[in-house]
């Protein structure tokens, strides 16, 4: 006996390292022990089953197909060596097959055997005692335990087990002898997360059932201020034994807090077997309150006559300077109902905090400006008004002098809707040349689209980026038509070429690589502008492939795309436009129209890969540069859509404007301003282009300005 204690505590100590998991399975064949053949025990059974203390080799007689249950309770009585009072133990007792569950005497089909220096029990008998449940995968031969979030897999005749997929090594090989399923006593403790210790005085192994579940918790709040911060926490409380954790008794802890100090918080957590852990507390420190902002603001006066227009003048302050929002109600830039009207700002910084202030002011029946007469006066630059009664239809239609100047359009709009890889454009020009491209990814994967140019001369070339604007990926045709358009007008004020590239006789570099930059996800859309310059004869193609692709690999593989017979694209020549007007402008109302087919005619050409004619529709692509020689003084400019909705830019003077900033026009009875002449007569040049996703045809108009008018 002396001996066995002296094995069975070494055995202890060595795998005191060995990690969490258990697991079931059973043999076939001749019943061998770890390393045979193995059969699976069923799954259904509500114990181990019986069988012999395995001979000193290790080897086992051939397993019973009998399956009895593990036996039932021999007493109720408390057995003389029943563990502590009050707490939920299992007592094994060494060399035996008896064991104690809370003072009630089980047996166990093998007792806990010593194999090749480890210490061996059945696998069977703890999970009964522990209320867990199993099952056997007959694919992979593994029995499976689930243990609260665990899932536990052993194997017979392995020396690992695997919790939730990762394995963890044992200190010896799970066997099977007779149908009995052992496995390493310590391995198995570690692995179900139960303590456990060696008795000596009794001779016994004692496991403590009701392990604590481990209470923890983090604070969300970065700062907090007494009165004004929301204290919120994340509960990271768990079970070593994976069981639920079904109740929290929190002390300490407030929603907001009255004045500021030192705070503790603590928390208990109760899992689903009604243990209670050990208290788990935090220290937080409450700051003095945050002092909100200070909303004001003043007009320069408080009596205005209907019309009048009125300047406000935000004077909000904050002691940290931290105010993230202004929100206004009722501050109209003029009235035109006489009658008092209260104007208010809301301010908030960045700790949430807020303050009002208001303001009245008094409206006379006197106007000095209509509401139509206003809107042409103070409507801000790319923002839309209505017009009102005026009809654009009435107003004086322009004949300007058009010139044609030589530049190549490669317009790429079919298929508009890209289905497959492949080439969906491509010609060939020495000189001027400008790429209009518009595609939508069809398919189901992320997929990139590539401007290339190849030179097919026999001398280097070298290749210009001189304008250039793209927008996309994303699913909105107009969004990204109105930002290449804007873009690409912006690309203007820049004042000469953006970049150069040098190509050798047959070299094929890829140009614009921020197209590249994000693939298009499917139903993704792309837009781009771009004016090139080549000094030798270029083809140029536009590319879609699968993002996951090399482009210089795929190239020669790729096929020529069809036309989708609904869209564009093809190569037209002379497709800048040279708009001038001599005359004097603003006098009389006028308009100036772009692409209605009949005054602004569509240019022709033809798609160069099937030999088709094609016509331009909207002409987009083509640049239109607009000289306006003698602009009357006291004029303004707008934009006005005739064909649909539009939205997208103009270059105005050197800069860029928006038509309109937000949204878009959607009624030929609104405009959106472009430019507003002074005192003095001036030159005005404008360049535009039509947007991808917006309708034609649209004018210019121009509008004689209300006389001044004193506000006293």
């Amino acid at each position: 006996m002396k001996s066995w204690k002296k094995l069975f505590v070494t055995c202890l100590a060595a795998i005191q390292l060995i990690t969490m998991v258990p697991v079931m399975a059973a043999a076939e064949g001749d019943g061998s022990t770890a390393g045979g053949t193995e059969a699976a025990v069923e799954t259904q059974q509500q114990g181990d089953i019986t069988s012999e203390e395995p001979d000193g080799d290790g080897s086992a007689d051939n397993p019973d197909t009998a399956d009895p249950d593990i036996a039932e309770p021999d007493t109720v009585t408390p057995d003389p060596t029943a563990g502590t009072a009050g707490k939920d133990e299992l007592i094994l007792m060494a060399n035996s097959n008896v064991m104690y569950h809370n003072g009630v005497k089980y047996t166990s089909p093998q007792p806990i055997t010593v194999k090749k220096g480890v210490s061996y029990i059945a696998l069977r008998s703890l999970v009964d005692r522990f209320g867990l449940q199993t099952r056997f995968d007959n694919k992979t031969k593994e029995t499976i335990i689930t243990n609260g979030d665990k899932e536990l897999r052993y194997k017979a005749g392995s020396d690992q087990y695997r919790v939730n997929g990762s394995p963890t090594k044992m200190s010896g090989e799970s066997y099977i002898v007779k149908n009995t399923f052992m496995v390493p006593v310590t391995s198995a403790m570690q692995a179900f997360g139960y303590p456990y210790t060696w008795d000596s005085e009794n001779k016994r192994i004692v496991i403590q059932l009701n392990t604590q579940p481990i209470a923890k918790f983090s604070i969300n709040e970065e700062e907090i201020f007494a009165t004004q911060t929301r204290v919120t926490v994340k509960n990271e409380s768990t079970s070593p034994t994976g069981l639920k954790i079904v109740d929290e008794q929190w002390e300490g802890l407030q929603e907001y807090y009255d004045a500021p100090g030192v705070y503790t918080i603590t928390l208990r957590v109760v899992d689903e077997r009604g243990n209670i852990s050990e208290p788990y507390s935090v220290n937080i420190t409450v700051q003095p309150a945050k002092e909100p902002p200070k909303a004001n603001f003043q007009t320069p006066k408080t009596n205005y006559k209907m019309g009048e227009y009125i300047r406000y003048e935000d004077l909000s302050t904050d002691k940290e300077d931290s105010i993230t929002e202004r929100v206004w109600t009722n501050n109209e830039p003029a009235f035109f109902q006489p009658g008092p009207q209260t104007i208010t700002l809301k301010v908030t910084n960045k700790f949430g905090l807020t303050d009002e202030y208001s303001q009245t002011i008094m409206i006379s029946d006197e106007i000095l400006y209509s509401f139509d007469e206003f809107n042409l006066l103070y409507t801000g630059y790319g923002e839309v008004f209505p017009l009102g009664a005026r009809s654009v239809l009435d107003m004086k239609l322009l004949q300007p002098e058009v010139k044609e100047e030589n530049r190549t359009l490669y317009r790429t709009n079919s298929p508009e809707t890209v289905l497959e890889e492949g080439i969906v454009y491509k010609d060939r020009v020495a000189g001027g040349a400008r790429i209009f491209l518009h595609h939508k990814n069809g398919t189901d994967k992320k997929m990139q689209l590539y401007v290339l140019a190849k030179n097919v001369s026999d001398d280097p070339a070298t290749v210009y980026v001189e304008h250039y604007g793209h927008a996309g990926p994303n699913p909105y045709p107009q969004q990204t038509g109105k930002l290449a358009s804007v873009r690409y007008m912006e690309s203007f004020e820049q004042g000469g070429e953006i970049n150069e590239l040098v190509l050798q006789p047959n070299e094929t570099r890829v140009l614009i690589p921020e197209l590249n930059e994000r693939a298009m996800r499917p139903d993704d859309i792309y837009t781009m502008y771009a004016d090139f310059f080549g000094d030798n004869t270029l083809e140029y193609s536009v590319v879609a492939l699968d993002a996951s692709k090399d482009i210089m690999t795929e190239l020669k593989k790729l096929k020529e795309l069809k036309p989708d017979g609904k869209h564009i694209r093809g190569t037209f020549n002379k497709a800048d436009r040279v708009l001038t007007i001599g005359e004097r402008l603003g006098e009389v109302a006028s308009r100036l129209v772009f692409a209605d087919k009949t005054n602004d005619t569509y240019i022709e050409g033809s798609d160069m890969m099937t030999y088709e004619n094609q016509v331009n529709a909207g002409n987009y692509g083509v640049l239109y540069r607009v000289k306006l020689e003698n602009v009357a003084p006291r004029t303004l400019i707008a934009f006005n859509s005739r064909g649909g909705s539009y939205s997208g830019g103009l270059f105005v003077n050197g800069q860029t404007v928006t038509t309109p900033n937000n949204g878009r026009l959607s009624s030929t009875g609104e405009a959106s301003v472009v430019y507003r002449t002074g005192a003095y007569e001036e030159t005005v040049e404008i360049l535009f282009t039509p947007a991808a996703g917006s309708n034609m045809p649209v004018n210019l108009l121009f509008i004689p300005l209300p006389k001044e008018k004193p506000a006293e």
